[in-house]
């Protein structure tokens, strides 16, 4: 286990009916990849099984409408970090951690599971099963979640420097080799970090509102709304918001039909496998 939380900023949007849009398939059809039919929920308004340019941009001035709080026709870092829905996402993460860690079924974890996982997971990491990872093995492991199509090289830039450092934070004698120990005793350690009460059980709560977990938050926030500022100006704005929806749109509509549907969406996307969202660029 590398960490307890992760934030995706681009949460997810207000959800409407997927009824409607089941019940406009026709008959005998085959039901769409759960996947797509996800992003129905969040931005098919009309229920017609598609997803229109239209539908797509206004998911993304709603999701804008809900991260400018202060109604000053921009948003910062803080103000993406700050915002319902990165709290919503945050918590999200740390329950689906929790259930993942949690074998006896308390609700929370302790710190035997938290152990027993980091030794679970150095054992899938260490390819070779010399009992020691390289950072070779560390970037390798990370790469394996990412979607290689979609890929860039500034993504790639970011997976590799994200390597070294966690490489270099897990190697604690400095001897260029993560050992089992090393790497057990950091899971450990985050583990009695997160433990504010000290009582060796962490709960979903305790995590999302770790400042490991703000932190991390902090620095995707930051990514997102570098990303998205167009002028450079440490602020993204409505249009700048849109005009990376649009060029999202773009990329996901392949026929240039002016609709996404089933078969033009990527079967996965991202790490752990979210959903297009509307500020994308």
């Amino acid at each position: 286990m590398t960490r307890f939380a992760t934030l995706a900023v681009c949460a997810a949007l207000p959800l409407v009916a997927l009824c409607a849009s089941a019940q406009n398939m026709p008959a005998g059809a085959a039901a769409p990849p759960a996947r797509f039919q996800h992003l129905l929920q969040k931005l098919d308004a009309n229920g017609d099984g598609r997803i229109s340019q239209d539908e797509f941009l206004a998911a993304a001035r709603t999701r804008f409408a809900a991260l400018d709080a202060h109604h000053t026709g921009s948003v910062d870092a803080t103000a993406v970090l700050d915002s319902p829905a990165a709290a919503k996402r945050l918590m999200h993460h740390a329950q689906l951690t929790v259930m993942r860690l949690d074998k006896a079924g308390n609700g929370y974890i302790t710190r035997d599971e938290v152990v027993a996982a980091a030794q679970q997971r150095f054992a899938r990491l260490d390819a070779n099963g010399d009992g020691k990872l390289t950072p070779d093995e560390l970037a390798a492991a990370r790469g394996r979640h990412a979607n290689a199509a979609a890929d860039d090289t500034a993504r790639a830039q970011r997976r590799a420097g994200f390597a070294q450092q966690r490489f270099a934070a897990l190697d604690a004698n400095h001897d260029g080799a993560v050992s089992r120990d090393e790497f057990v005793a950091a899971a450990a350690t985050r583990f009695q970090q997160i433990d504010a009460h000290g009582n060796g059980k962490v709960t979903a709560g305790q995590i999302a509102s770790s400042p490991q977990a703000r932190e991390r938050a902090g620095r995707i926030a930051a990514r997102l709304v570098k990303r998205l500022d167009a002028n450079g100006d440490g602020v993204v704005t409505q249009d700048e918001f849109l005009a990376a929806a649009s060029k999202r749109f773009a990329r996901l509509d392949r026929n240039g039909d002016g609709f996404i549907d089933a078969g033009e969406l990527p079967a996965h996307h991202g790490r752990h496998g979210g959903n297009p969202a509307p500020s994308g660029g």
